[in-house]
């Protein structure tokens, strides 16, 4: 089924009270690949920080808004602490059609020295409610089972464990 829906302009979605959040560029991968260094912030998702070259690469292919097939939408932004400058991380959805309705898989990464101030939370939270006046309905996250902290923020954003574990991660889910 192809998305039925015209996709918004990525570049509307409102500031919250703390953050920016950026539609990602090929060329935010300079800033962030610093953001992205410490080995620490790579635990519960695996690999290793990505050098310069691998992340140009990876924002080159993530920069673009839909699939090739037109499947699926992919929504990555680049979040800043507004009044401090320098990217503190990402927030990213891919979207697609499931059961009659659009749904999104989620998912939040704020470097080790920003965590604890909210802010995945705050950031995860403005682009749910974007991609809700956009239509998507539901979300799911998955969610290493020895991450506590991506635990809680999944629950402050409404969504509730599931006995799902695909590739030893728990499926996450809103009620919608």
């Amino acid at each position: 089924m192809m998305i039925s829906v015209m996709w918004p302009n990525v570049d509307a979605i409102p500031p919250t009270a703390r953050c920016r959040l950026e539609p990602l560029k090929t060329t935010h991968a300079r800033v962030m690949v610093d953001v992205l260094a410490d080995p620490g912030l790579h635990e519960f998702t695996g690999g290793s920080p990505p050098t310069l070259d691998q992340l140009q690469r990876r924002y080159d292919v993530q920069s673009v808004d839909h699939s090739a097939d037109g499947q699926q939408w992919w929504c990555n932004w680049i979040v800043t602490v507004q009044g401090e400058g320098c990217p503190v991380g990402y927030v990213q959805a891919t979207v697609a059609p499931f059961g009659g309705v659009l749904q999104a898989d989620v998912a939040w990464v704020i470097r080790l020295a920003d965590q604890g101030r909210g802010l995945a939370t705050e950031a995860a939270r403005g682009m749910i409610g974007w991609l809700e006046r956009h239509g998507v309905v539901r979300y799911a996250a998955y969610i290493h089972p020895e991450h506590a902290a991506s635990a809680q923020i999944a629950s402050r954003l409404g969504m509730h464990r599931t006995a799902a574990t695909p590739d030893g991660e728990i499926r996450w889910e809103s009620a919608g």
